[in-house]
């Protein structure tokens, strides 16, 4: 099974996927992020400057999320990345299931308030204070379109509000859905 962790910056997606990590034996975490610093370096950017606009950073994290869940079937595969363009996510996932059906979309939501206290205490750069306060304005600055996003999410979408639960809960409540949709019998 994939379980794609979407949600804004601050919900909680690396937390809980870490409690994902340490509650299943066979597990893999793909980061799309990584493939997005590499085409960084490789093809030029779009003038977003947001590698997710980029046509081939959607291409090979459709298809290395597929290939991953083709070759390692046994394996719960995480994939924790936010994307709020509807039309992107369609895309990725539209690979994703030329290989494979079992597919959870997990929105993780939380208030405006919770979002904005997590990132602003968040230090992603800690050797470089001028870089980090670049990232955390920009995270910040995210928080409207992923909340927008959320209003549009479908039934396709399980979304677990993160304000009061732990990541350890929340990371029960995932392996509860995606038991439930495989019947149970390969990820508790």
């Amino acid at each position: 099974m994939l379980v794609w962790i979407n949600g804004p910056f601050g919900a909680g997606k690396s937390s809980v996927t870490d409690e994902l990590t340490r509650a299943v034996d066979e597990v893999i975490v793909f980061d799309p992020e990584e493939v997005g610093f590499h085409l960084r370096t490789w093809v030029p950017l779009p003038a977003s400057g947001d590698f997710q606009d980029l046509a081939c950073w959607r291409d090979v994290v459709g298809q290395t999320c597929a290939s991953i869940a083709r070759h390692y079937p046994s394996h719960l595969l995480l994939v924790p990345m936010t994307v709020v363009n509807d039309d992107y996510r369609r895309e990725i996932f539209d690979l994703i299931h030329k290989s494979t059906d079992e597919v959870l979309h997990v929105w993780l939501s939380a208030t405006r308030q919770t979002l904005s206290d997590r990132i602003t205490h968040q230090v992603v750069w800690p050797d470089h204070p001028e870089r980090d306060a670049e990232v955390r304005a920009w995270r910040l600055a995210q928080i409207d379109g992923a909340m927008t996003t959320e209003r549009r999410l479908g039934a396709d979408t399980v979304i677990l509000p993160t304000d009061d639960a732990s990541p350890r809960q929340l990371a029960e409540r995932i392996l509860a859905e995606a038991g439930g949709r495989t019947g149970g019998d390969r990820h508790p």
